[in-house]
């Protein structure tokens, strides 16, 4: 079944069980094995019948993503992993911290979602937590900001940047401007195929005029505010920015095609400025 499955030459194998003497340490048994595995990795499984994975999740995803990458290296059933981990992120979308973990292959739905909103808990705490009186702004606010502003600055934008493009949007936000962030509008739609890759992804590349209607809360097009919640899981770095973010006189940016971002004042500048974007 190792050949079957694309793990590994079931001969090999064999013949590396023999020559490292590990016959008598197979556990016999049913295993779940992710294809991730490498060979060895699969040998150590099968010896201790469980070990540690190393996993990395993004900052930006929604839960979602969380989930789908976790099934993909852990060894769990997808029927009662799913719907736990589902449940148990309900209310916590924003709160599951982007970082690298190590944890048992094995692991349950709920206690992976502990450890993540756990190490959330203390980072936002040393970080966050003695900067947010000075901003003015409440942790429900932040981390929807900081949700916004992750996926606005996917390029890797520098801490100086970050702040302007956080200031922004609390400015359009506390004058009562629409946010008209994009990201709100792929968060609605959740997955979407991507015809030209060929397969499905949770953020639509291209947002149409028509979805720009859809009728929901969460469309900062349609409506003033923030949204109800945040849409993805921010990085420390983002948190940082919003906490911290600059006043200027500016209430509009945009990411040129080079990488490089333009603010304007009035909205003329900012057509002027849509040139860098051909």
């Amino acid at each position: 079944k190792l050949d079957q499955a694309g793990l590994m030459d079931a001969a090999i194998f064999v013949l590396y069980v023999r020559s490292k003497n590990l016959t008598s340490k197979i556990q016999a048994g049913r295993y779940e094995i992710p294809l991730t595995l490498t060979p060895v990795q699969v040998v150590e499984l099968f010896q201790h019948g469980t070990f540690d994975v190393r996993l990395t999740f993004l900052e930006g995803w929604r839960r979602e993503q969380f989930l789908e990458y976790a099934l993909e290296n852990l060894a769990v059933d997808d029927g009662v992993f799913s719907p736990e981990f589902l449940a148990a992120t309900e209310n916590l979308e924003g709160r599951l911290f982007p970082d690298t973990y190590v944890v048992p292959i094995d692991i349950g739905a709920a206690e992976l979602v502990e450890i993540l909103r756990a190490n959330f808990d203390q980072k936002y705490q040393e970080s966050i937590t003695p900067a947010e009186v000075a901003s003015g702004l409440t942790q429900g606010q932040i981390l929807i900001i900081a949700s916004l502003l992750e996926r606005e600055t996917l390029e890797r934008e520098t801490k100086e940047e970050m702040e302007m493009i956080a200031g922004i949007l609390v400015k359009r936000w506390q004058s009562g401007w629409r946010l008209d962030v994009d990201a709100t509008i792929q968060y609605i739609l959740g997955r979407d195929w991507n015809a030209e890759k060929g397969r499905w992804e949770w953020w639509k590349d291209s947002i149409t005029a028509a979805d720009k209607k859809i009728d929901s809360p969460y469309n900062t097009y349609k409506y003033t505010g923030l949204p109800p919640g945040p849409i993805a899981n921010p990085g420390l770095d983002t948190l940082l920015a919003t906490v911290n973010y600059r006043e200027s006189p500016y209430w509009f940016y945009l990411h040129c095609q080079d990488g490089q971002v333009k603010y304007a004042a009035t909205l003329e500048e900012h057509n002027a400025n849509k040139a860098c974007l051909k």
